[in-house]
């Protein structure tokens, strides 16, 4: 069962009772990310805190522990309902926080898929613009140009063959002074 404001702020100091107050729709809306993760951090500590002092009331209630004040424990009802109000608010904050992190996945995704979006326009935009390159591809209506350099020296093979030629000559006389 949800526990009011109304019957939990008696029981809590003004910060504890601001913390959980923040854990309600108006406010909890405002936080940010690393906010809302103070405020669990916050909020599950005074949860345990709570947890582990009705626990042990309890325990002292009983007789199984040793009394920790002069005054016998009568009852733990306030302290158990702090610590079920608390973790009603961490689980405020845990839910507000799942839902601001989805957001954020979200949004972080479509942003991907806008940037994504955007370099392939590009791309096909640098693709479909693209003029015919200056140096020699095969291509679509790339046609066959005879070489400038076979123009110039039409007997260009037999002088590559007597170059060759030359120089492994040249190489025979370096090896067989050594």
């Amino acid at each position: 069962m949800a526990i009011s404001r109304r019957d939990a702020k008696p029981l809590c100091t003004a910060a504890e009772f601001a913390l959980a107050s923040e854990s309600f729709p108006p406010d909890v809306g405002n936080l940010t990310e690393r906010e809302l993760r103070q405020r669990i951090t916050r909020a599950r500590k005074l949860r345990d805190k709570y947890t582990d002092l009705a626990s042990k009331q309890s325990r002292e209630i009983r007789g199984k522990a040793a009394p920790t004040r002069q005054k016998k424990p009568t009852g733990n009802a306030g302290t158990e309902m702090k610590r079920d109000f608390f973790a009603e608010t961490l689980g405020r904050f845990e839910a507000k926080l799942g839902i601001v992190e989805r957001r954020n996945e979200r949004e972080k995704a479509a942003a991907e898929k806008e940037k994504a979006q955007t370099a392939l326009k590009a791309a096909l935009e640098r693709k479909q613009s693209a003029s015919t390159p200056a140096s020699r591809k095969a291509g679509k209506g790339m046609k066959a140009t005879p070489s400038k350099k076979a123009q110039a020296f039409p007997n260009l093979r037999t002088m590559k063959g007597a170059a060759r030629a030359n120089n492994a000559r040249s190489q025979a006389k370096r090896d067989s002074k050594r």
